[in-house]
């Protein structure tokens, strides 16, 4: 700030006071003078022209200086003035409620010349500082806003974008299997439900909701006639079947998707015991994403017809589980859904017309 734009006020009921303080000020700065002559005047008229500092007398009829600071100091626009107390009061508990009232310092009369004009321009250089980082500080925050409104919309275009790909993936499932569309949607809310209860990241659960949508998008790859072929698979037929899971992560190997989508894909017939397909992983080598998706997907699957086989009853698939719980299934996974079981049924009933 340039100091011909400082502007002083000096705050006393003796006219002669006020005068010799403004003509010690006027010849020795450039600041700019305002004066008042009592507290009430400063009150009425401060937020209109707010000066960058305040010598304010204490010994004042009306209202004091302690008063007045303590008025100023209470409200946002005038809290940051410093105010220098020009007093002849010398005693310590005097000088304290100087302090306490908001004061950054005082002066006693009668003032030593040399030593108001220094004080006087070590709380202005201060403020100017003060007032300097404080801009710096907004124009910061200003900048980190727009950054981050930049952000947020790069990112809810890029979640737009893999939305509309999870779509038309899903569609071209659709042409795969007459149920496959409610399945995919079952499967993403069992998966959401036990990634929330496991105690993911919210951002976590968003993603898994997401994408375990698109965890048999690989199977746009296999040909109708094995697809859909009823009852069991020779062992040739079902190697063949496991190229499902390479081919999805093909798909979405593209480094601008989610790695969680591609890790699913291709993750998400591994089994806790290692004996799973295809890259034989294991316990917690298996991602977190992954094993929740594999018992989502097993027990949507057992629980609806399937060309190859019938709709199991609750009791049979619960049974399927716990006998897999530490061989198929992640055995934290299994306990966390016996908890849930009332919220699998009531996503299946949802999902099911």
């Amino acid at each position: 700030m340039r100091e011909d734009n400082i502007t002083v006020l000096i705050v006393d009921d003796v006219p002669a006071n006020r005068q010799l303080l403004a003509e010690i000020i006027s010849k020795n700065t450039p600041y700019q003078i305002n004066l008042a002559s009592e507290g009430s005047m400063v009150l009425d008229s401060i937020e209109q022209n707010i000066p960058d500092i305040i010598l304010l007398d204490i010994m004042m009829p009306n209202m004091d200086g302690y008063e007045v600071a303590r008025v100023l100091k209470q409200k946002k626009e005038t809290a940051d003035i410093p105010i220098i107390f020009i007093t002849a009061i010398t005693d310590i508990k005097g000088i304290s409620l100087a302090y306490e009232a908001g004061g950054v310092d005082y002066i006693t009369k009668p003032f030593n010349k040399t030593e108001l004009l220094a004080r006087l321009r070590a709380h202005i250089n201060l403020k100017t500082i003060q007032d300097d980082l404080k801009e710096k500080n907004r124009l910061l925050a200003d900048r980190e806003a727009h950054l981050t409104k930049l952000v947020e919309e790069k990112t809810d275009k890029l979640e737009r974008t893999t939305l509309a790909l999870v779509n038309a993936l899903e569609n071209a499932n659709f042409l795969n299997d007459d149920d496959t569309g409610n399945h995919i949607r079952r499967v993403s809310a069992y998966s959401a439900l036990l990634a929330e209860s496991y105690g993911c990241a919210p951002d976590f659960v968003k993603r898994i909701k997401l994408y375990s949508s698109l965890h048999d998008v690989g199977k746009v790859g296999i040909p109708d006639n094995l697809l859909k072929k009823p009852g069991r698979y020779t062992p040739e037929e079902f190697i063949a079947m496991q190229d499902h899971v390479v081919i999805g992560a093909r798909m979405l190997s593209d480094p601008e998707i989610d790695p969680m989508a591609r890790s699913i894909a291709l993750f998400h017939h591994e089994k806790w015991d290692g004996t799973g397909y295809t890259q034989k992983l294991s316990g917690e080598d298996i991602p977190l994403e992954a094993r929740i998706v594999t018992l989502a997907d097993v027990y949507d699957a057992l629980s609806f017809k399937r060309v190859y086989k019938e709709a199991f009853t609750l009791e049979q698939v619960e049974r399927v589980i716990t006998e897999g719980k530490g061989t198929h299934f992640d055995p934290s996974l299994v306990d966390l859904y016996f908890t849930l079981r009332d919220k699998f049924l009531e996503i299946k009933e949802r999902y099911s017309d």
